[in-house]
């Protein structure tokens, strides 16, 4: 779904301005002191109705510097040209790439010709903690009833502390590259369907914010083969109303990315439109059939991003489509978009596997049946 704040879908993370590798490989000091709840039964995970396991990451605070003669990220700003927040990358005089520094590094020499350094705790309110858990609880209580119980997300919430030094300007995103080895590899296996890391976007005590994408999904660039996400949470970014609640719409948005590229990847789930739909940018009229001629819905289903093309929908306009949806949410009495791609689209016939590295294929960039990055070494 295209909305008026853009969310983005980083597939193969191919012409995107999020995150991407950088060398060295980043530094992640998680701390000692995380806390978790209780993992679901891997046992329960092999029966059908189809049970995916999801794991929330809450990285809070991330604490992170930086350091330059010009560089701007959200409203940290630095510079003769930068300063106003407004320079293009070609301005930038940082160290290259710009990425964040460790806060008990940035003293050190290397760092000590630069004009400018500083260091920021981006943190969550213990509120915003507990609402993204509320809101990650209610996606998967309306998921199972809206696929008549064949598809249960079991939820896991981790929040922790770490000192971050992955990012890369200008966009502060953690990306699977950023996370994996570091951070997330001892806490995930091939048991793990879907993996959010959620993180704030704001230093509430020098008040300023990194700049940020509300979200993103990177369908095969995964932590062991599970669908990745990252989510920045933000009161600029939508919230829509969803079981008459509420809710922060990239943590429901982003799921739909990484649900759609395993139905269709690693279940190998019919899609007749699959891959004949361009981006926004590129759309032309009547792309996707009229509205209310798409026969079977069973036979694909739409990406979340693509409200208006689905001829199913009530929102269907696919000759003058202004990439919007009127229904994301519950509006005026009627059923979310939300609701409807699973009600109508997922295909509730199936033993859902949503971890390419356990799916009995040589997938992707593996070397052999579920063997070979990212999946674990036996």
């Amino acid at each position: 779904m295209r909305t008026a704040l853009s969310i983005f879908l980083f597939t193969i993370l191919a012409g995107c301005n999020g995150s991407r590798p950088t060398t060295p490989v980043p530094l992640i000091t998680p701390a000692s002191t995380a806390t978790s709840t209780p993992t679901a039964d891997d046992s329960t995970l092999a029966y059908f109705p189809s049970k995916a396991k999801f794991q929330v990451f809450i990285l809070n605070p991330v604490r992170t510097c930086l350091a330059g003669n010009d560089f701007a990220s959200g409203n940290v700003c630095y510079g003769e040209v930068c300063s106003d927040c407004a320079c293009d990358w070609d301005d930038f005089d940082p160290p290259a790439p710009m990425t964040g520094i460790p806060p008990e590094r940035i003293n050190d020499p290397q760092y000590a010709g630069y004009a400018y350094r500083t260091c920021v705790d981006i943190t969550l309110t213990p509120e915003e903690v507990e609402k993204i858990i509320e809101d990650m609880k209610l996606i998967s209580e309306k998921v199972f009833e809206w696929s008549d119980g064949m598809l249960k997300l079991e939820m896991t919430f981790t929040e922790m502390p770490v000192d971050f030094t992955g990012f890369v300007a200008p966009d502060f995103v953690v990306g699977p590259f950023e996370v994996d080895d570091e951070l997330l590899n001892p806490m995930a296996g091939v048991d793990t369907d879907f993996i959010y890391v959620v993180t704030g976007v704001y230093d509430r005590e020098k008040k300023v914010n990194l700049a940020y994408a509300c979200g993103g999904s990177y369908g095969e660039m995964s932590i062991h083969g599970a669908g990745f996400a990252s989510i920045q949470y933000s009161e600029a970014c939508n919230s829509i109303v969803i079981g008459g609640r509420s809710i922060y719409e990239p943590l429901i948005h982003e799921w739909y990315h990484n649900l759609d590229w395993s139905l269709y990847h690693t279940n190998q789930v019919e899609d007749i439109y699959e891959g004949s739909a361009p981006d926004w940018e590129n759309w032309k009229p009547a792309t996707w059939p009229a509205c209310g001629t798409g026969g079977d819905p069973r036979t694909w289903f739409p990406s979340i991003d693509y409200c208006e093309w689905d001829p199913d929908w009530i929102d269907c306009n696919n000759t003058s489509s202004a990439g919007s949806c009127l229904h994301a949410g519950e509006v005026g009495g009627q059923i979310s978009w939300y609701e409807h791609v699973i009600r109508e689209h997922y295909p509730k016939t199936i033993h859902y596997v949503g971890n390419y590295c356990r799916d009995g294929r040589q997938d992707v960039s593996e070397t052999g049946v579920d063997a070979g990055w990212p999946c674990p070494q036996p």
